[in-house]
């Protein structure tokens, strides 16, 4: 059922409810900011090159902020040198962030940060990359 479809639901439900029902809203998720992709590694990662993602995303401030889209990339480079503990912590730091937005994945592709983290950690089995613009 679309979100737009329990939302209206629940308007037309609510009139015939008593005054103390409270009305129940999806959550809200906002575009990621605006990054030049290499802030998070993109290209390191699609290039093949981890060590390099890894250098310049732990060197950056959003990593140290524990930015969600930051935290993903990084998961994913190390993942990519076969550090699959360290990769599922940081997936799931970025599952449990307060902070949360749309994030691109390289296939185009919009999803809430959080589902990006999830479907990383899914992959963390597979040759497959997931990497964020």
């Amino acid at each position: 059922m679309s979100t737009s479809l329990i939302l209206a639901a629940a308007l037309v439900v609510q009139p015939f409810i008593a005054s103390s029902a409270v009305m129940i809203t999806p959550p809200l998720t906002v575009p990621a900011p605006s990054l030049p992709s290499g802030d998070v590694g993109y290209h390191e990662i699609m290039a093949g090159r981890p060590l390099a993602a890894i250098a310049r995303i732990e060197n950056s401030d959003l990593a140290r902020a524990g930015d969600p889209l930051a935290l993903i990339n990084l998961g994913t480079a190390y993942k990519m040198v076969g550090r699959k503990d360290k990769a599922a912590s940081l997936y799931r730091s970025a599952a449990n962030s307060d902070e949360r937005y749309d994030v691109q994945l390289a296939n185009g592709r919009w999803v809430d940060s959080r589902r990006a983290a999830t479907l990383a950690m899914a992959g963390l089995g597979r040759d497959e990359v997931l990497a964020l613009r």
